[in-house]
């Protein structure tokens, strides 16, 4: 059961980043650092101008952005994008984690496979929960790029970085104690 879940929750947080990650390439965006979990780095592989890294603890990930909140002159850094580019950006792991859940669930219950069932809920859960508008999960950032709109962008950057600062440690608590909950359910499914 354990295994299961940890198993699931690497998965999701695989395909969450890389979503990140092969959006931001293609809208032209340089990614320093591809990482799932946190932590101790368990493995890393530096290929072309990005640093994949696995760490020891499944608890999220990230998918490190040329200049995501720091001022930059360059035109491909991500506050410099337009705002689609970074609306897409900042969305595309939640839609990702929505469509493989649903998929992944339909054909675990269409095969009776309760592996399948799990990984389904986790994932579209995650991507679902993800898009709240809370700082830190990517349903903030068109919020936060709305603000660079009403106040000078310098400002709006250091905002955005203690808003996802804050929500980042209660995120990161949340998760912690959901997951003798997940546990304890197992069976359910």
């Amino acid at each position: 059961m354990i295994i299961s879940f940890l198993i699931s929750l690497y998965i999701t947080i695989i395909l969450h980043e890389f979503g990140h990650l092969i959006t931001a390439k293609l809208c032209g965006c340089g990614v320093p650092t591809y990482s799932v979990g946190f932590g101790k780095i368990l493995l890393h592989k530096k290929i072309g101008k990005t640093d994949y890294q696995l760490r020891l603890l499944p608890l999220g990930g990230y998918c490190e952005l040329e200049g995501e909140m720091v001022p930059s002159k360059k035109e491909n850094a991500y506050v410099n994008l337009i705002y689609r580019k970074k609306l897409l950006i900042a969305l595309a792991g939640c839609l990702i984690n929505i469509i493989s859940g649903l998929i992944v669930y339909a054909i675990g219950y269409y095969f009776d496979n309760r592996h399948m069932l799990y990984f389904g809920i986790i994932s579209t859960m995650l991507g679902i929960t993800n898009l709240l508008p809370i700082p830190a999960l990517d349903g903030s950032y068109p919020y936060l790029f709305l603000l660079e709109k009403i106040i000078p962008k310098k400002y709006a950057l250091q905002l955005t970085k203690f808003l996802i600062t804050w929500g980042f440690n209660l995120i990161m608590l949340l998760n912690i104690l959901s997951i003798p909950w997940l546990i304890i359910n197992w069976k359910k499914f």
